[in-house]
């Protein structure tokens, strides 16, 4: 038995395309059952220690998103998408407009 190394030529690796379509295998159809917690952003401020103790019930507080900005939608804290509000019956509701790439922010 020869125990010589070989060379491996990978030039015919180079140019192996990625499979467009992911296969669901049993680790994806797991992952299907984990739950996120979900929230939506309708705005931000920064304001003083004492203005928060200061708040009491029918106190408004301006936040920095304009009507006309989407709202951020978070995936346990991570920005997942961007939308905008729509009343459903008596609840709010997200209509997405944006899916997050990498980051939206």
């Amino acid at each position: 038995m020869s125990t010589e190394p070989k060379n491996l030529d990978i030039t015919k690796l180079e140019n192996v395309e990625k499979p467009l379509k992911v296969e669901k295998s049993k680790t994806y159809n797991l992952l299907l059952d984990v739950e996120l917690e979900l929230s939506a952003i309708l705005g931000e401020t920064n304001i003083s220690l004492k203005k928060v103790l200061d708040l009491t019930k029918g106190s408004i507080i301006e936040l920095d998103n304009k009507t006309v900005e989407p709202i951020k939608l978070l995936a346990n804290g991570s920005e997942v998408a961007r939308g905008e509000v729509v009343i459903i019956e008596d609840n709010f509701g997200l209509r997405i407009t944006d899916i997050a790439e990498k980051n939206l922010g």
